[in-house]
């Protein structure tokens, strides 16, 4: 099977120079670089994986489809002649639909592209979102409440004029959330795009390795890095331990994702290439002293603190001085490193991380989601009290990955596949709406309730009213003068299990708390995707920061760069009162 990978890459490689690209290799060659380096046998000169390998596998990924749309209410199209018509023509005939020529005429139905680009490390069984959209040659003035049907989505290049499709590598089907919902905006073009939530399931596992550089390419190099490797991951499958780096060839060797960094594919990476494939013992142990100096200086502790991640169990007690260090940068980089070791005396410094520092968020949210420690749980069921909704919400979703049965979150799956959970805080009620992934709503308080004597007229025959005390009646009016209506209380947990009883989809329910809440009688916070964000970095403090009163420094701790554009969406609680960006110690990692 691992030959055929090879034989894939590689034919894919051929395909590429033709002017079709295949998704599942890198847009480089690893093995075709040029440098200096020392010859393959020399390997007391050597000192990391990275030195004579490049990674495959970590570019973007996309695969796409045509597709029909169904259950529109009148505002889809009749496609007009093309490549696009025909490839969905020649796949209703294979599934033996009657009157395709009837069904595509309909305004019901509407052609659609489909696209969902497949992150790094994607295993067979995970799922992607897809983002749909109506060709502007077609006539498709919505897809509102459409549903696409079960799509093979694959490798598509246009060859000899033709539209080709490659293998199967996922299958999508699900409701669409329009990008009118997500972003408030009912223009034309929103109301002819969207989302499928999670709506694709791979078939097929996406390669990610690594190749030797040329001048390195040797069955020797390649099974020694693989060593080197193995030496530090493995796992066990099926009971048997196994490494994680399979060599396949002389310049290629597969990868396995260990399960620690599962969620963490590009630190993985850059952690294996970090891995010293010395020989000698001498080496090895001056190697781990320089990592160590490196943790332990402001400018270097990140580069360290990953090689001392790499190392292993040796590299354990060097992190541990770098706890104790008076820099708080340098605090970080030991206490995350840490984490991916597993050892639980970074679970404390991370928690604080994650919930005071947005610079440091992300990442610390990603280091307590590795650990097998079950102290872990404390601490993140803890952060559900903070005041930061990112940091509610990234301790939310790590708990959720661990189980969605915690009491904590407790929570269940809606007949309209909406997960709907209802989680113990006790900081301010908050409603948070997930619009990547997966239709989920977190509802943050033991009593979100809506206020006031409430009468809500909302779209397609909606109307909510209240009925006495903490009552309310939700009611549809259907064609034809009928109507469907649920009793519930102002509890909108109850709101929301109301309107999905009356048919509403995810983004109508979306929409309509939205619009509740600006009415007023809705007074929690809402949220949509407050998840910790990759795009920050840490700000050391000035001089004349650290004068500030005590209470100024307080608002400081979280120094972040970041553009204009992104200040403005930010909600300004969590917000830095700097607007230096010039000592940016911690890139972020693309």
């Amino acid at each position: 099977m691992a030959r055929i990978l090879v034989a894939c890459l590689l034919l894919a490689g051929q395909i590429a120079s033709l002017g079709c690209t295949a998704p599942w290799t890198s847009t480089m060659n690893p093995w075709a670089e040029d440098k200096p380096d020392p010859a393959s046998h020399e390997w007391d000169e050597l000192q990391m994986v990275g030195d004579i390998t490049g990674v495959v596998g970590m570019s973007p990924a996309n695969i796409s489809a045509f597709t029909l749309v169904t259950q529109l209410a009148g505002t889809g199209s009749d496609p007009p002649p093309g490549e696009a018509r025909n490839m969905v023509l020649a796949e209703m005939r294979i599934r033996q639909v009657d009157g395709i020529d009837a069904v595509l005429a309909s305004p019901l139905t509407a052609l659609v592209y489909a696209e969902a680009t497949i992150p790094p490390g994607a295993r067979k069984g995970d799922r992607i979102d897809v983002r749909v959209l109506a060709p502007p040659e077609t006539d498709t003035t919505s897809l509102e409440g459409g549903w696409v049907l079960d799509t093979i989505m694959s490798e598509m290049a246009m060859l000899g004029g033709r539209m080709r499709k490659g293998r199967e590598i996922a299958r999508a089907v699900g409701p669409i959330m329009l990008d009118s919902v997500v972003d408030g905006n009912v223009s034309d073009a929103n109301k002819i795009r969207g989302t499928i939530l999670g709506g694709a399931e791979l078939r097929a596992e996406r390669p990610l390795g690594i190749g030797l550089v040329k001048d390195h390419v040797s069955i020797a190099a390649s099974t020694r890095v693989s060593a080197a490797i193995n030496n530090r991951f493995f796992a066990y499958r099926d009971g048997t331990k196994q490494g994680v780096a399979n060599p396949t060839s002389d310049k290629f060797i597969e990868l396995s994702v260990h399960p620690r960094y599962q969620d963490s594919i590009d630190r993985y990476v850059r952690v294996i290439r970090f891995i010293p494939i010395v020989r000698d013992t001498s080496a090895r142990l001056a190697f781990i002293s320089q990592a160590e100096e490196e943790l332990l200086q402001h400018e270097t502790s990140q580069m360290g603190a990953m090689k001392l991640e790499a190392i292993g169990k040796e590299g354990i007690e060097p992190l541990k001085k770098g706890l104790e260090s008076s820099d708080e940068l340098v605090r970080f980089c030991a206490a995350e490193a840490l984490a991916y070791l597993n050892v639980p005396a970074s679970i404390e410094p991370l928690t604080e991380a994650a919930r005071a520092n947005n610079g440091f968020r992300y990442r610390a949210m990603l280091a307590l989601g590795s650990y097998d420690d079950l102290d872990v749980i404390d601490a993140l069921e803890g952060l559900l009290n903070a005041e930061s909704a990112e940091a509610r919400y990234g301790a939310f979703d790590q708990l959720k990955k661990r189980s969605s049965e915690l009491p904590s979150i407790a929570g269940q799956v809606l007949p309209n596949f909406v997960a709907l959970h209802k989680v113990r805080s006790a900081a301010a009620p908050m409603v948070h709406f997930r619009t990547k992934d997966r239709a989920e709503i977190a509802i943050f308080g033991s009593d979100v309730r809506l206020e006031g004597n409430v009468l809500f007229v909302g779209q397609d025959g909606l109307t909510i009213k209240s009925t006495g005390h903490r009552k309310l009646k939700v009611v549809r009016f259907m064609a034809g003068g009928e109507e469907e209506s649920r009793e519930c209380s102002t509890d909108v947990v109850e709101l929301v299990q109301a309107l999905t009883d009356i048919d509403c989809q995810y983004g109508e329910i979306v929409r309509t708390l939205f619009a509740l809440r600006s009415e007023g009688f809705l007074t929690a916070r809402v949220e949509v995707n407050a998840m910790p964000r990759r795009d920050r970095s840490y700000i050391e403090s000035d001089e004349e920061e650290q004068k500030l009163p005590a209470e100024t420094a307080e608002m400081l701790t979280g120094n972040f760069s970041q553009s204009e554009e992104i200040a403005e969406k930010e909600d300004p609680s969590e917000l830095s009162t700097s607007t230096d960006g010039d000592n940016t110690l911690i890139p972020t990692f693309d």
